[in-house]
């Protein structure tokens, strides 16, 4: 899912701040001191995110020409997650408590043990496997102060907002009728119809419900 391929599913933001005109030479720098740093099975880390190019998610050699085209700014969101299946942890598990408890002599172990032998498989099992990556766009016009990035996932939203502002000390926004209106610039008499508005549902209630039945049996 992103700019260059999939479905077109995006959310916008707007860049809070002053975009400074060398930002094209300026931000290299830590463009590239942010991207995805790949993980190691053996570090105590589940997930990580960081930069990546748009065209390519394992590619992590960003320049210039990957990075800006014509008034675009064009990155990844790349996120990189450890996920061992349950069945197999519970059966490497399993097999390697018996191996402990007859080694020890013991007749079971306690807590600790039990944990330290559980993250002692965790990361022999990573070795035999590559992190889950996922991947969102993030298309900047640095005319219009407006970003799409490529999902509506909240989450994702505050992975992206952290590091875009931790990158080009910049805020973004996601925008909404105020942020619009307010980048419109409204008269004193526009102000006050605007804030006199009140949200409207365009579904009746017997929609409402049809549809939260229908949720409910899916």
């Amino acid at each position: 899912m992103g700019a260059l391929r999939g479905s077109l599913t995006f959310s916008r933001f707007f860049v809070l701040g002053d975009v400074p005109d060398d930002l094209a030479a300026s931000a290299m720098k830590k463009i590239k001191a942010n991207l995805l740093e790949p993980m190691s099975p053996d570090e105590d880390v589940n997930e990580r995110h960081g930069w990546a190019a748009i065209d390519d998610p394992f590619d992590l050699e960003l320049d210039h020409e990957k990075v800006f085209f014509n008034e675009y700014v064009t990155l990844a969101l790349r996120v990189d997650r450890w996920v061992v299946p349950g069945p197999l942890l519970k059966a490497h598990l399993r097999e390697a408590e018996e191996k402990l408890l007859e080694k020890k002599s013991l007749e079971k172990l306690g807590r600790k043990a039990k944990a330290d032998l559980k993250l002692a498989v965790i990361k022999k099992l990573r070795r035999q496997l590559v992190p889950v990556t996922k991947t969102y766009d993030l298309v900047w016009n640095l005319q219009t102060h407006v970003a799409l990035f490529f999902t509506h996932s909240k989450k994702v939203h505050e992975l992206v907002m952290e590091l875009f502002e931790k990158t080009f000390k910049l805020r973004l926004l996601v925008e909404s009728p105020g942020t619009m209106a307010d980048r419109r610039g409204l008269t004193p008499s526009e102000e006050r119809v605007f804030a006199s508005l009140e949200p409207t549902s365009l579904a009746s209630a017997s929609e409402a419900r049809a549809a939260a039945a229908q949720e409910v049996a899916s």
